[in-house]
């Protein structure tokens, strides 16, 4: 069996160690399948076997995207050159994230070329990011493409649910195909860079992106000066970089003990931070499947923060206990100015979120989302925007009384020895990379044994439908 796998690049973190996890499961599992992975930028790592770079596969926005029928072709032939023929698979990663419009189209060229695909969305443009959205406007009512030769896999239960109704009435299928997670993690000697990683440290191994809410670490940085905290690397999307910049700017003027970048900081490696740590902690908004709620417990490391209940709540299920982890940050509203603004903020944030969805807003919605939000005269700091939360740590800041209610409240307190050794038992049992390896193998083949060429494309907004809901809103996933 031959397969091109493909992504816009392959920089460390996410859907890249997806990726490495995929061919070492292989060779776990020993399984003979010839790869390619095609990505639009160099990789640096060791990992992967085979690797292309495909000019126009990288992360471009309307006016810089290319022809999707030269991205097309530059994919066949590179996929070809690698694999000695056109690959028996496409398994296509976040294709219609938007973060390119033309491999969304190209997508929709390899279907009509009667070829099979396995498109594998991690994340989703109809999920809080109205700016991916909008890029795929010429292109969505093709972003959907079903085939009995095409099938798609999602990571968690909530996306599963929502594309099996997306794909009612057509003959492809969705699988739910979680991440695999290695319970192996190298032993490594830390270098002589040890002396320059902070001590006390508390990682936040992700690269920075808006979800991450980075504000929500440097908050928990003025409420436990005594812990430094950290995520690891910066952003990849050009776009997200003056925001990154101004938090390490605030950070810096208000002397507080965190590091933005980490990992970019000095030549230590990913295992020697995390090895440093005292523990690992998370602020993230939204997530696929969630891999940050599971890697720790596998390090030997406990995890402090955010919770995310509806991607946990499949993991909780298996038996991995998460329940010390908190779901809001409660903060007075009468930190964040008038009242009266915030109400207006938020019906503007909703007029253009629908807006740019091309969706009606619902009469209530307003009052849906405040009522979601604020709960007591108090509202969640992760549902605040960037500007809300700097003035929210400018009046912290200031206030010894409002810094001590809020560190009682996140006390950042891991759990018992005893959870370490069940949750890691239950990750490997539920995740292991061999039954990973043959979950996908076994998928390929219910792809490959459908030989229809028939085609037709999903309605998209039935997806975002699923995903469009005033008490969701989070003013973090606003323009």
């Amino acid at each position: 069996m031959k397969v091109a796998i493909v992504h816009y690049h392959l920089q460390p973190g996410g859907v890249t160690r997806v990726i490495e996890n995929t061919i070492l499961a292989w060779s776990l599992s020993g399984t003979d399948i010839d790869t390619v992975t095609l990505s639009g930028r160099p990789y640096d790592g060791s990992l992967l076997g085979k690797t292309e770079v495909v000019e126009g596969l990288d992360y471009a926005n309307s006016e810089n995207a290319i022809n999707p029928d030269i991205l097309t072709k530059r994919m066949e032939e590179s996929a070809s050159k690698a694999l000695g023929q056109i690959p028996d698979i496409w398994h296509i990663h976040n294709h219609s994230l938007g973060k390119n419009s033309s491999l969304t189209a190209a997508v929709a060229l390899l279907a009509e070329k009667g070829y099979s695909l396995l498109l594998h969305p991690h994340d989703f443009a109809e999920d809080g990011r109205p700016d991916n959205f909008l890029s795929l406007k010429t292109v969505y009512n093709r972003a959907y493409p079903t085939s009995g030769r095409i099938h798609y896999a999602v990571l968690n239960q909530r996306d599963y649910l929502f594309f099996d109704e997306l794909l009612e009435g057509s003959s492809s299928k969705v699988h739910l195909l979680a991440n695999a997670i290695p319970s192996d993690i190298p032993k490594v000697e830390v270098s002589s860079q040890r002396g320059s990683l902070p001590e006390n440290l508390y990682l936040y191994p992700v690269r920075a992106v808006r979800r991450k809410n980075l504000g929500e670490l440097a908050l928990l940085s003025m409420i436990h000066p005594d812990k430094h905290f950290a995520n690891s690397l910066g952003p990849t999307n050009p776009a997200f970089r003056p925001q990154f910049e101004e938090w390490n700017d605030f950070s810096k003027n208000h002397n507080l003990s965190v590091t933005f970048g980490l990992g970019e900081t000095g030549t230590f490696s990913f295992p020697e931070m995390v090895m440093h740590s005292e523990a690992i902690i998370t602020t993230s908004i939204a997530e696929g499947f969630g891999l940050g709620f599971l890697e720790p417990w596998i390090f030997g490391k406990g995890l402090c923060g955010r919770n995310i209940p509806e991607v946990t709540q499949d993991f909780s299920k298996l038996g991995i206990n998460l329940d010390h982890l908190y779901e809001r940050i409660e903060v007075d509203l009468e930190l964040i100015g008038k009242e009266e603004n915030f109400i207006s903020l938020i019906n503007q944030s909703l007029r253009q979120f629908y807006s740019d969805y091309g969706e009606i807003q619902p009469v209530n919605s307003s009052q849906l989302a405040i009522e979601s939000m604020v709960k007591n005269g108090y509202i969640d700091f992760g549902r605040l925007n960037e500007s809300m939360q700097k003035e929210v740590l400018n009046k912290i800041k200031t206030s010894s009384i409002v810094r001590t209610e809020l560190r009682e409240q996140i006390t950042l307190a891991l759990p018992k020895k005893e959870f370490f050794k069940k949750n890691k038992e239950s990750i490997v049992e539920n995740f292991s990379l061999k039954s990973y390896g043959t979950r996908l193998q076994n998928i390929y083949k219910q792809v490959l044994e459908n030989k229809e060429m028939g085609l037709d494309f999903a309605n998209g907004r039935k997806l975002l439908s699923s995903f469009l809901c005033p008490s969701r809103l989070n003013l973090l996933r606003t323009r």
